[in-house]
């Protein structure tokens, strides 16, 4: 039998809230020209060193925003490990953003 795995430090506790995904962006250096939004939404939160991010799920980092002519940043399965359950719609834990506000 499995068990949940803890969170793996104080700041990846409650990245399975894409409302938390999201905030941590507020601090994000704007000069990396990406969407703090989609990558929330995509399953990335910002570690808070230089621009680099990381998915709550597969835990893979990406810091490489190489864009086209000032072109957004567009998030695909691309950054994440292949077998991210988050990517395959396979991980429970994720916590979408409610219209209302409540988690």
């Amino acid at each position: 039998m499995m068990f949940p795995l803890p969170p793996r430090d104080e700041d990846d506790r409650d990245m399975r809230f894409v409302l938390q995904r999201f905030i941590s962006f507020s601090a994000f250096p704007q000069y990396a020209n990406v969407s703090g939004l989609r990558l929330a939404q995509a399953g990335f939160f910002y570690t808070r060193l230089g621009v680099t991010v990381k998915c709550f799920c597969c835990r893979r980092k990406h810091s490489d925003w190489r864009t086209d002519d000032g072109t957004l940043f567009r998030t695909g399965n691309f950054i994440h490990v292949m077998d991210c359950a988050f990517m395959l719609g396979t991980d429970r834990r994720n916590v979408p953003m409610h219209e209302n506000g409540r988690q």
